[in-house]
């Protein structure tokens, strides 16, 4: 689980560190870049929602076997 997370981080820096291409003849470049960044974040967001996840449901597994 650890491991997909990270994968998912690094693929979001990837999307993120990215390079520029900006020409001056076209603005769309530029759009690819903001949507790629957006794509980035959203990435990374996600898995650390995913790790925030997983840590609550090992927590939730420690604490009902010490009930029982």
């Amino acid at each position: 689980m650890f491991f997909l997370a990270l994968l998912i981080i690094g693929v979001g820096l990837m999307f993120i560190a990215s390079p520029r291409y900006v020409t001056h003849a076209s603005n769309r470049r530029i759009m690819d870049r903001t949507t790629s960044k957006l794509i980035g974040y959203s990435l990374i967001i996600m898995s650390c929602l995913f790790l925030i996840r997983g840590v609550l449901q090992m927590l939730d597994q420690a604490s009902h076997h010490v009930g029982h």
